[in-house]
């Protein structure tokens, strides 16, 4: 099955990221990453987006249990309130991760932070180095403790959970492969990873959400296109999207029914930019299957 999304807001986003649904206050957030770091704010019935500006890059985001935004940067987590500004820090990535920053995240159904960790490719001297893969999987609590788990990851994205939380996702998209490992909620432990997917024919694995059927929505970095993806690995159908560079994707809308969709203008030349006017827009579609809320961050 092959369906269309169609532009929602046009905003023009250098790496656009991350969206997040608030079903409570109708609100979609999502980042533009490259500093100075955005957080993008469209509340459904105004219709209107606006954002505020970080002077660090914003890697990841997440929603907290009380209202607040939890915001992920180059090395650090912290609280953002919206209503002043005020941040309060959370976590910092261990000094032992120098050349690193960190990328996707979400969090799991009792509230924990998981995020991953990657070589600073924003840094001349990482760019200029052989690649490595030697990203970890971060897990933060609310009371600022964390835990890391060696992943070997290069650029680690699509971090999501099974709705029985036994599975947590997580992709490589320096090697193209969706990862499973094994989830126990209550530990808050991964094991057993394992190869899940992987798409050769369909860019690279970007984030993800999850819908009610327990199937994966993969953003296709260069391929323009959301894939959906069993729970057994398989394409299952093709979301195509006007942008070669789809980053990631959410559910939300008031029957969580809408998948909202994240696009970039990094990486594309000036002839691409040429073509696809709303590069970097936030595009959307109706599903006929609907998607879980990602989770709070809870303190």
């Amino acid at each position: 099955m092959r369906i269309e999304a169609e532009l929602l807001i046009d905003c023009c986003n250098d790496l656009g990221e991350t969206p997040v649904w608030c079903a409570r206050t109708q609100t979609l957030f999502w980042i533009d990453v490259p500093a100075p770091g955005r957080i993008f704010y469209w509340d459904k019935q105004r219709g209107s987006a606006d954002f505020y500006q970080l002077e660090d890059l914003v890697t990841g985001l997440a929603r907290g249990a009380r209202g607040e935004l939890m915001v992920v940067s180059s090395r650090d987590v912290f609280e953002f309130d919206r209503a002043t500004a005020h941040r309060r820090h959370i976590y910092s990535m261990p000094s032992d991760q120098p050349d690193h920053r960190f990328n996707d995240g979400g969090c799991d159904r009792a509230g924990r932070l998981w995020v991953g960790s990657m070589p600073n490719n924003f840094l001349e001297k990482v760019r200029a180095a052989p690649a490595q893969s030697s990203g970890r999987v971060y897990r933060v609590s609310g009371d600022g403790s964390g835990r890391s788990f060696e992943a070997h990851f290069g650029c680690p994205n699509a971090m999501c959970w099974s709705p029985d939380d036994t599975t947590f996702y997580a992709a490589d998209s320096m090697d193209g492969w969706i990862y499973a490992y094994d989830f126990d909620l209550a530990a808050g432990l991964i094991d057993n990873r394992r190869e899940f997917c992987r798409l050769d024919d369909l860019g690279i694995p970007d984030g993800a959400a999850v819908d009610q059927d327990g199937y994966i929505w993969n953003a296709r970095w260069g391929a323009g296109a959301v894939a959906r993806i069993s729970p057994t690995g398989e394409l299952d159908r093709v979301v195509r999207v006007p942008a070669t560079n789809v980053t990631a994707c959410c559910f939300g809308g008031s029957r969580m029914d809408t998948l909202y969709i994240t696009t970039a203008r990094h990486g594309l030349t000036a002839a691409q930019l040429a073509e696809e006017r709303f590069a970097g827009g936030v595009f959307a579609v109706h599903t006929d299957v609907p998607g879980i809320e990602k989770n709070a961050f809870a303190f």
